[in-house]
């Protein structure tokens, strides 16, 4: 079978992606780091952890039955942190976003103004990746939607018997194949600006706790 498929809507999100480079730019310039901070090597672990979350991101479904999917739009549940995060940090709320970063708090016995302060930190973390976060998902949004018109592309030729089960099979690995590296290409672009927004609030969070209280949290917080 000669396939005639084309993948415009992906291409586009690539581009349309491509120019918000510049705007992600100023986004890290914005939250560079001061040359007088201190250094942190549990700060620079838990970044790097939370970047192997979003690149390593896994492709879901992309079946016979099953739509491609990714949770989430590939953002880990690490940089969902928001200002209301520090408000359910004494509740017992054990769903939503940023569960883990609320669990290790929550153990700490953190004082009214202790919270006060991180709320602030995670108001200034959300401004910080928003706008980032937000071309992101249309990128991805408009990748799996294109993935997910193709995908249905191939399962309607194997009812009709355009193709065997073994075509489909190899056509839909090499499907994933290329809506995996067409992700990387839309992650790489978000990459260093939601690292840096990510580390600038664990510095500012390092600041707020004692240091036992630091050294409990990290202990927590490492996956």
């Amino acid at each position: 079978m000669k396939n005639t498929f084309k993948l415009p809507i992906a291409f586009i999100a690539l581009l349309v992606f491509a120019a918000s480079c510049s705007k992600e730019d100023k986004a890290i310039s914005s939250v560079s780091p001061s040359s007088t901070e201190l250094v942190l090597p549990e700060v620079d672990q838990l970044g790097v952890q939370a970047d192997e979350a979003f690149i390593n991101t896994e492709i879901n479904g992309g079946t016979e039955t099953e739509d491609f999917a990714i949770t989430n739009d590939g953002i880990p549940d690490q940089y969902m942190v928001t200002a209301s995060t520090a408000d359910e940090i004494t509740t017992t709320k054990r769903d939503g976003n940023a569960r883990r970063m609320r669990a290790c708090l929550s153990e700490l016995e953190l004082s009214g103004e202790q919270i006060a302060k991180i709320r602030r930190v995670f108001g200034n973390y959300e401004d910080c990746n928003k706008s980032i976060i937000h071309r992101h998902r249309e990128a991805m949004k408009n990748l799996t939607d294109s993935m997910n018109v193709r995908l249905r592309y191939l399962v309607a030729a194997l009812k009709n018997g355009r193709i065997t089960r073994e075509q489909f099979e190899v056509k839909v690995k090499e499907l994933r194949s290329s809506f995996n590296s067409h992700r990387l290409t839309i992650a790489e672009k978000s990459r260093a600006a939601l690292k840096e927004c990510y580390t600038r609030m664990l510095r500012g969070l390092n600041q707020i706790l004692t240091e036992r209280q630091w050294k409990a949290f990290v202990i927590c917080y490492k996956l």
